[in-house]
């Protein structure tokens, strides 16, 4: 290795929020887990194979090909380097899924500099919290987007974070008090791209610093390097055995990690297309299917559900569909079956973490019995392991919580080495909190996160198994159980209701007859309930359980009625 590449290897290490080794890194290297290969070396060669091949497509039909995006992230890096961005800087990102979003990833590498992605729903308080901890230099922004604005709320977060950056609007700001993204790429000389030379990064340096949604608490800042996403992604095209040559529809966000890694990274790394969606609309997509004829759909399972009830889609309308791919809940079995029949399209079903990417999917050929209930086996190429709760290994059939280990994993958490220490163990073991059951054959159900089992003095209640009943009540909108302290037990079943009705009150008494009426054990029932307007959530659409266990610590067995929304 040269110089360059020590120095990389040296200042990773180095690193107080890192848990991996020069060890850790030889090791991948020597095994060819790891290469010296970054994703821009890929698109630089793909650009310069095959420089009209097309890249990425937009929702709109407009193709960026593989010399077009060398081409602008070339002159994205030499704006940012004249607006005084450093190797090492950092630069915000809040973008839709667009090909600008790609372009100034990408050129935010080539300039030597780390993206911080920030996703769109992010609220003030959001970017204040992301901008404190990663002090960008640069935000780059949507002057507007479906009604809404992003420059002044970026402005404002950063004043309150003590952060001092410059706006990059795109297109173009309409007041002229930030820097357009038109004029940032004409402002670039041409064919000076040979003078980023010097900033281009190896594959062990910072790419991206991306954010978990914070349903558990504050969110935490993932440093994901090229190499460790090159790996895990090559090891789920393998795994699966998607073709190279695979066209992907995304239209998950991508600046979440697997609509990023799967479609878009995934798909640059191969020179092959992605199309994009920019945010969800059933409709929309439908459109989007029937022109580009994608081979590969990747969707969360509430888009599955709109999906198998548009009339307008069938096998003769996209005839390319050969697999959809889903992760997050488990989808019913009927939506599945109803795509799948519609489609003529396999379903898989993935698992994984904001941390590594992709680590468990079903195979090829598996049934809609399997992938309505697990989400498959480890990728290969990676090690996994149950344990019980003193972390001791456990034999499958078995029940316990899901450790990862593999050189798809992150080295640390940005500036949260505490982070660092408690997910991380000194063997690399990756501490998921996942609750999970794993056959014979190493197919894993999700059981529960770790947090919210519910220990009654010794005995374990799967909240998600009371709450399936519950949402069978004709007057319950939505229902969470969580635990309770209980001085004598450790810990009790309280459930949060937000009602069909908006001012319905079901009363205690209510809840536990109708779970006795549908055989659920004594043991399991709530044994406080809490009528409320609506569930806490993150900005991105999650469901904060932390929320409503600090309001059921102030509830006593017995307790009913309404109660104030417990929104942190």
């Amino acid at each position: 290795m040269n110089e360059r590449w020590e120095a990389s290897v040296e200042r990773l290490v180095s690193r107080d929020d890192v848990w991996l080794t020069r060890r850790h890194i030889e090791e991948h290297l020597r095994a060819g887990r790891w290469t010296e290969e970054t994703f821009l070396d890929l698109v630089s060669l793909h650009a310069a194979q095959k420089p009209n091949a097309p890249a990425v497509i937009d929702e709109d039909g407009a193709v960026t090909t593989y010399g077009e995006l060398e081409k602008a992230s070339d002159q994205f890096a030499l704006g940012l380097q004249a607006m005084g961005v450093c190797p090492g800087d950092r630069v915000a990102l809040q973008l839709p899924n667009t090909h600008e979003f790609l372009v100034a990833l990408m050129g935010t590498a080539k300039a030597g500099a780390i993206s911080v992605l920030c996703h769109m729903p992010y609220t003030e308080h959001d970017l204040a919290y992301v901008l404190q901890l990663t002090q960008p230099k640069v935000a780059v922004v949507m002057a507007t987007f479906r009604n809404r604005d992003y420059l002044a709320p970026m402005r404002r977060a950063a004043a309150d974070a003590g952060c001092t950056l410059a706006l990059v609007a795109v297109p173009q700001a309409p007041d002229g008090d930030a820097v357009s993204y038109a004029d940032l790429l004409r402002s670039a000389a041409e064919g000076a791209g040979d003078s980023l030379h010097d900033t281009r990064p190896v594959a062990v340096d910072p790419f991206f610093i991306m954010f978990t949604s914070g349903t558990t608490g504050r969110p935490k800042a993932e440093l994901h390097l090229h190499a460790n996403n090159l790996y895990w992604i090559r090891q789920l095209n393998q795994t699966a055995r998607f073709e190279p040559a695979a066209k992907w529809l995304i239209v998950t966000p991508i600046a979440h990690l697997t609509g990023l890694g799967i479609g878009c990274l995934g798909a640059l790394s191969r020179g092959a297309p992605v199309a994009l969606l920019s945010h969800w609309d059933v409709q929309r997509a439908v459109s989007v299917m029937r022109r580009e004829q994608p081979t590969y759909l990747l969707g969360a399972t509430p888009m599955l559900v709109d999906l198998a009830r548009a009339d307008d889609l069938t096998a003769s309308s996209v005839p390319s569909l050969r697999g959809i791919v889903y992760a997050g809940a488990t989808c019913p079995a009927e939506i599945l079956r109803s795509l799948n029949t519609k489609l003529g399209a396999d379903i898989f079903a993935c698992y994984g973490y904001t941390e590594g990417g992709v680590t468990h999917i079903t195979r090829p050929g598996d049934g809609i019995d399997v992938t309505s209930v697990s989400f498959g086996k480890r990728l290969d190429g990676l090690e996994d392991q149950v344990v019980d709760e003193r972390g001791q290994r456990l034999e499958p059939p078995c029940e316990g919580e899901l450790w990862v280990r593999g050189a798809n994993m992150i080295p640390g958490y940005y500036r949260q080495p505490e982070n660092t220490r408690r997910m991380f163990d000194d063997e690399g073991w990756f501490h998921s909190a996942d609750i999970v059951r794993v056959d014979e054959a190493g197919y894993c159900t999700f059981v529960a996160r770790r947090d919210d089992l519910i220990n009654r003095g010794g005995y374990k209640i799967d909240p998600r198994a009371i709450e399936e009943v519950l949402y069978a009540h004709p007057r319950v909108g939505q229902a969470a159980v969580v635990a309770m302290p209980d001085p004598r037990l450790g810990q009790r079943a309280a459930c949060f209701i937000v009602p069909k009705h908006p001012g319905d009150v079901l009363t205690l008494e209510e809840v536990q007859a109708f779970l006795r009426d549908r055989g659920v054990s004594k043991s399991h029932w709530p044994e406080a309930v809490q009528m409320i307007d609506s569930f806490p959530m993150t900005s991105t659409g999650k469901f904060q359980r932390f929320a409503l266990r600090e309001l059921a610590a102030r509830l006593r067995p017995g307790a009913g009625g309404r109660g104030a929304d417990p929104h942190p």
